[in-house]
């Protein structure tokens, strides 16, 4: 065994930095519980609440909604195991809607769901009470006390699997193999989605510590919008699976602009790819309708509550939210179970807010996305007039969730800020009508940010985020403090500070400032960094991801604007470059963590600035993996610092 560890100085990255006061982080912040007063308690078993009952979400919204009639401080459950299905596929589920100084308390049940939903014509697509439990425009409301599952038994959200063969074909789409499950499957003979193939090591963990699971066996994703049925597979027998990876199948359905998933390449690589003898989750699904979603409310507690798993997101936070709050909520495995997953997508997943969020003594493991990505909607667009744009990017205004009297304000194509705000007039199409002149339009785009929100100060103390397949921590806002959290074993990058657009999918984030990671430990972390085929691994990333060094999957996913394609055809044949703004993701102070096992970068910093690290332990013991070169090393590229790189283990 080979040990070393070392308390690291401060290094502190850009110069100007050294005269400006440390970042300190999100302050904290009051979350204001119910206020007393209401005495009514309304109890859902006088309304159909019932073990026997397959179909108890009609009994809790009966109960909510005589809450609602009567003024009701409360809603109670009561201890037990109950099933949630549906009659009929689209059904709302559970809504807390327009409550003020209110409690819903599971008194310890545990809620399993059936549910489905029509398919959707994108990953991106919001669910009016798409959700397990849809919470909005509440007020000083506390949610607590119960379990979230699903119905394995008859609708899996994936399987365990063993590649027992393979048929390797030059000829196009001819590839497959074959996979032996561990017991039937539910829905024999009929075809089930295939959504993701993920390799996992034999004890199942979700963590793979051998490197050689996820550079020479990745993870393949094949469709994962709701209903998305994947790629082509056909059933041998109640256990066993022929699947052409990247194949369409000539049944189910294919969203319009998803065909990206098949490829002729792909299947050839895939199936070459794909390990005889080695364990992997075969999941069914990815994206939609989600455990919860959480839309418009302020001063809102979600309290001792675990997700044993859901379909999609864990969690879902959209609208006008703000101060609220997790307080031991819990996405992770139910007690004597080991499944493929717990939530199919992110465990919580913002897209929307005003920001002031809380995840304190929280647990997430085995989770198929990341473990949390806070964000805002942004969009690229390019002018068309002095007072309209034009929507350039794939996703649309209808990824934005825009609207007339929207005010936006603009960053240029670096992500510089462009000094300008105005509100939207209409929208027509693509097209953006604002009701003040545009700036002058510097290169080819304009960012677009909704200034009306702003998913920034945020706190994290006391989590665990773990053994989960390929998950990161995105933070895409200012103000955040990170404390006391662990994060690890996992396969994924801890932590990501990040703002990015991609020309064809992407636009994400507002800018990313004043973050302050502290007193964390980071124990077994392999994050390798394969989108850009160099093993850097970074424990902590902060980055302005943006074209032509930034440009994923634009093959696969060309740019639907054909003017713009050509334009960024056209720059990317000239070579053209971009000095990406080194103000978007600044101010960092990294300190008093631990470091233990880390395969390469403890950090690496990509077009940022202003950076302290200082203060954190090191320990690297080169018999649990081999590590990378650059293991215990911290790198600043680009912007202002050009490429420098500290060894924190020499």
């Amino acid at each position: 065994m080979r040990t070393r560890m070392e308390v690291c100085g401060a290094f502190v990255f850009c110069a100007v930095f050294s005269s400006v006061a440390d970042p300190v982080g999100c302050p904290d912040f009051e979350v204001e519980m119910p206020h007393p007063g209401g005495s009514i308690v309304v109890r859902a078993v006088d309304f159909g609440f019932s073990e026997s009952n397959d179909f108890n979400t009609a009994a809790i919204n009966a109960a909510l909604a005589e809450a609602k009639r009567v003024g009701a401080a409360r809603v109670e459950l009561a201890p037990g195991t109950y099933r949630c299905f549906e009659r009929t596929a689209g059904e709302s589920g559970i809504v807390i809607d327009g409550f003020e100084d209110f409690t819903f308390d599971g008194k310890g049940a545990t809620l399993v769901f059936r549910r489905d939903h029509a398919p959707l014509s994108s990953q991106d697509t919001l669910l009016e009470n798409g959700a397990n439990v849809n919470v909005r425009n509440c007020r000083r409301t506390l949610v607590e006390n119960f379990n979230m599952d699903w119905d394995w038994e008859n609708d899996p959200l994936a399987v365990w699997a063993r590649c027992v063969s393979k048929s390797v074909d030059e000829r196009d789409n001819s590839s497959y193999a074959d996979f032996e499950l561990e017991k039937p499957h539910p829905k024999y003979p009929a075809p089930v989605p295939i959504q993701l193939l993920t390799p996992f090591t034999p004890d199942k963990s979700g963590s793979k510590m051998d490197v050689d699971y996820w550079m020479v066996t990745p993870r393949y994703y094949l469709g994962t919008s709701l209903g998305h049925i994947g790629s082509k597979s056909e059933w041998l027998s109640p256990t066993r699976l022929r699947i052409w990876l990247s194949v369409r199948p000539d049944y189910g359905n294919v969203p319009d602009g998803d065909g990206g998933y098949y490829r002729a390449e792909g299947n050839l690589e895939y199936v070459d790819r794909t390990r005889v003898g080695g364990l992997y989750s075969i999941s069914h699904a990815y994206y939609g309708l989600n455990g919860f979603v959480l839309d418009s409310n302020k001063h809102f507690t979600l309290k001792n509550i675990d997700i044993w798993s859901c379909r999609g997101l864990g969690v879902e936070t959209r609208g006008a939210q703000k101060f609220w709050q997790l307080v031991n909520f819990n996405i992770r495995q139910k007690p004597g179970e080991c499944r493929p997953v717990t939530s199919t997508a992110d465990a919580h997943h913002l897209v929307q807010s005003q920001g002031f969020g809380k995840m304190i003594g929280c647990e997430v493991s085995m989770n198929q996305d990341d473990y949390f990505n806070y964000h805002d909607r942004t969009q690229i667009a390019q002018t068309r007039g002095p007072r309209t744009v034009e929507v350039v990017n794939s996703s649309g205004v209808r990824y934005t969730l825009f609207r007339p009297g929207t005010k936006i304000r603009l960053r240029h194509e670096d992500y510089s800020d462009a000094g300008w705000t105005g509100s939207i007039e209409k929208i027509e199409g693509e097209r953006i009508t604002f009701d003040r002149d545009l700036p002058p339009q510097k290169g080819i785009l304009f960012v677009m940010i909704d200034d009306e929100y702003a998913s920034e100060n945020f706190i994290f103390k006391d989590c665990f985020f773990h053994d989960s397949p390929w998950s990161r921590g995105i933070i895409q806002g200012n103000n955040v403090t990170i404390e006391g959290c662990r994060f690890g074993p996992m396969s994924g990058p801890p932590l990501i500070f990040m703002s990015c657009y991609t020309y064809n999918v992407w636009c994400e984030g507002i800018g990313c400032s004043n973050i302050v990671v502290r007193n964390c430990r980071f124990e077994n972390c392999l994050c390798d960094n394969s989108w850009h085929n160099v093993p850097d691994a970074p424990l902590i990333k902060a980055s302005l991801l943006i074209p032509p060094e930034f440009s994923r999957m634009e093959d696969s996913m060309p740019i639907l604007n054909e003017a713009f394609a050509r334009e960024v055809a056209a720059n990317k044949a000239a070579g053209r470059q971009l000095t990406p703004s080194s103000d978007a993701v600044c101010d960092i102070l990294v300190e008093n963590n631990e470091f233990l096992n880390p395969r390469g970068l403890l950090f690496l910093g990509e077009n940022a600035s202003r950076v302290v690290f200082r203060n954190n332990k090191v320990a690297l013991d080169s018999e649990v993996w081999e590590p990378f070169s650059n293991a215990g090393k911290i790198r600043m590229k680009g912007g202002r610092d050009n490429d420098i790189s500290y060894d924190l283990l020499e």
